[in-house]
């Protein structure tokens, strides 16, 4: 089966009330890993304290790897985070123009 489009992985390390993400873009899979103990990521739109469009639990050590149905999750003002309580997360996204990349 072929993909439907390009897919952009966005890695985020470190807690940061910052724009991770910021045209719309949709959330289409999400990879946590988790630290020794249990941990927590929430992703908001608008701001770090904006509408939460995703949270996610990693029980301790584990990695999550998931792929959201059909068209993902949209994220019309942008992706940040609220809560990073995680060793990292990747966000697969489709393909949007930012720092380094072209449009097509």
């Amino acid at each position: 089966m072929a993909a439907k489009a390009d897919i952009q992985a966005t890695r985020i390390a470190a807690a940061t009330s910052n724009v991770v993400i910021a045209p719309p873009v949709r959330l289409k899979g999400i990879i946590v890993a988790g630290l020794a103990t249990s941990g927590t990521v929430i992703l908001k739109t608008t701001s770090a304290t904006g509408t939460t469009l995703f949270q996610g639990d990693v029980p301790a050590g584990d990695i999550i790897n998931f792929s959201f149905p059909e068209d993902g999750i949209l994220f019309p003002k942008g992706v940040f985070v609220s809560t990073f309580t995680v060793a990292a997360v990747t966000l697969l996204t489709d393909k949007y123009s930012g720092p380094g990349l072209t449009a097509e």
